[in-house]
């Protein structure tokens, strides 16, 4: 029956022809379950197919999705974006809408430009040292230029913890 082309199928023997029991209701429906309903089976076409090998990988699969979603509670990102950056060296303060539960996070700091050429001042962009909390950090800014030519004019920030 293994190689059943079929839909599953719940199979039951015929009820004998001299099936008659006697007593109350409940005698009557156990004499029909333990002689007509216990010798049923299920046949599900290709069940027999799967070997005890794939079972496992299949279990191991199983497995490897569960530990993806249950690492996923405990990633945490916070991210925005900074505009108004003023010209010359300054820090900027970044707060989180909701505290991280560590500050034992990961920074990226990506600068926006202009749409005008760069001028010859470099800018940098940093992690101000020792800043980080659960509530934000400092950024700061070097050789930003001198208004009305400063070089950046916002920084795109991603803050990412994950156990």
């Amino acid at each position: 029956m293994d190689n059943q082309t079929s839909s599953p199928q719940l199979i039951f023997p015929n009820v004998p022809d001299d099936f008659c029991p006697t007593g109350n209701w409940t005698e009557i429906l156990q004499a029909f379950v333990d002689e007509v309903l216990a010798n049923g089976t299920i046949n599900v076409p290709g069940l027999g197919d799967v070997t005890p090998a794939e079972i496992q990988t299949i279990n191991q699969e199983i497995q490897s999705l569960q530990n993806q979603v249950e690492a996923l509670d405990t990633l945490q990102i916070r991210r925005g974006v900074f505009t108004g950056v003023g010209s010359g060296d300054s820090t900027v303060p970044i707060n989180f809408d909701s505290d991280m539960t560590t500050s034992d996070y990961t920074v990226t700091l990506t600068p926006v430009l202009p749409s005008s050429p760069i001028t010859a001042a470099s800018p940098n962009l940093f992690l101000l040292n020792g800043t980080k909390a659960i509530s934000g950090f400092t950024v700061a800014i070097e050789n930003n230029g001198t208004s009305p030519a400063t070089t950046i004019t916002s920084f795109e920030w991603m803050a990412i913890y994950s156990e």
